[in-house]
């Protein structure tokens, strides 16, 4: 045999030896990681370590959009007494009470506050709430207000 076909011989003996198993083994690694990723726990987690969208299970997704928001009734002693308060949530003023009750929605995690810059003593009571799932404010919770307290506020915002 001539020279030049064993050395043709020794390349395949080297593809069979090395090459093919080296190839095989990265394909067999290529398929498992696809099977695995096809398990929901381990999908997630490779989302969250890559920084993409991670899906919640709708049992998740539906408590997040229940406990969104929730209506507050707020109730003043009187309604003269209270045109004087200012009532902010956040920061954010809402206005004063132009009848002895006001309604406002609130979100987990936000802050009632009352400011009375003229003193006028006041009592502020939470009356009703929208939703059962709403732990703060409780009704029955009460800010008072006066000469010596002119600001107040009330618990932060917190659902069950």
């Amino acid at each position: 045999m001539p020279s030049g076909g064993r050395e043709r011989y020794k390349w395949i003996h080297i593809f069979d030896d090395w090459f093919i198993p080296m190839a095989f083994g990265v394909v067999a690694v290529l398929v498992g990681v696809q099977a695995l990723a096809r398990i929901p726990i381990v999908r997630s987690t490779i989302d969250a370590k890559e920084g993409r969208f991670v899906a919640q299970s709708a049992a998740v997704m539906q408590q997040a959009v229940k406990n969104d928001s929730a209506v507050v009734t707020l109730s003043t002693n009187s309604a003269q007494a209270g045109a004087h308060v200012e009532v902010t949530i956040n920061g954010d003023s809402l206005g004063a009470f132009t009848t002895n009750e006001m309604r406002i929605t609130v979100h987990d995690g936000d802050q009632i506050a009352f400011h009375d810059p003229d003193g006028v003593k006041v009592e502020i009571t939470v009356t009703d709430t929208s939703d059962s799932q709403l732990l703060l404010p409780a009704p029955g919770q009460v800010v008072d207000l006066g000469p010596q307290n002119k600001q107040a506020s009330l618990s932060t915002v917190e659902f069950i």
